[in-house]
């Protein structure tokens, strides 16, 4: 598979990256009450598409991936990264983390928040997030079901930029 074009998602998208969010839920075996439930947190409207930064990741001129920040004063969180099934595990996500990563950075922000679901937490981990805590989310068959609050630094930890010594 190539490397994805990662490009600005479109307000017109919006349909489509909502469709991706709840194809990448349902992946994860959610019941059809939990998913319509969900319905309305999965969906990403034209509006904040035009007013958030959204990155959709596509190959061969099919978005099958994007993530969205949502700037809240001095925060900055992960409103949204979602993957098509058929593409979890070949990298997409990553990209779109360190692009989001990036977009933040330069805004001028050292943290980036995510609210995950429990199943994206080992990603977000493997990406270097820490868990801070976590937050009720029981469902039918869950009940003590949680989802992880995590943090990701923005500064890019290189270990040869940190060496001081002379190469």
């Amino acid at each position: 598979m190539n490397a994805p074009i990662i490009r600005h998602a479109l307000p017109h998208e919006h349909a489509a990256l909502s469709a991706i969010a709840q194809r990448s839920k349902a992946h994860w075996g959610y019941s059809q009450a939990a998913l319509a439930g969900w319905r309305h947190d999965l969906s990403v409207t034209a509006e904040s598409i035009a007013a958030c930064p959204t990155f959709a990741a596509e190959c061969a001129g099919v978005a099958v991936g994007f993530v969205q920040l949502r700037f809240d004063g001095a925060r900055a969180e992960i409103e949204h990264l979602w993957v098509q099934p058929a593409h979890i595990g070949r990298g997409i996500g990553r990209v779109l983390l360190q692009r989001a990563l990036d977009t933040a950075r330069a805004a001028g922000h050292d943290v980036v928040r995510i609210d995950a679901d429990p199943h994206a937490e080992a990603f977000y981990r493997a990406c270097g997030a820490t868990r801070t805590g976590t937050v009720p989310a029981p469902i039918d068959g869950e009940p003590q079901r949680v989802r992880p609050q995590l943090e990701l630094r923005t500064l890019r930890h290189d270990a040869h930029a940190a060496d001081p010594r002379p190469r």
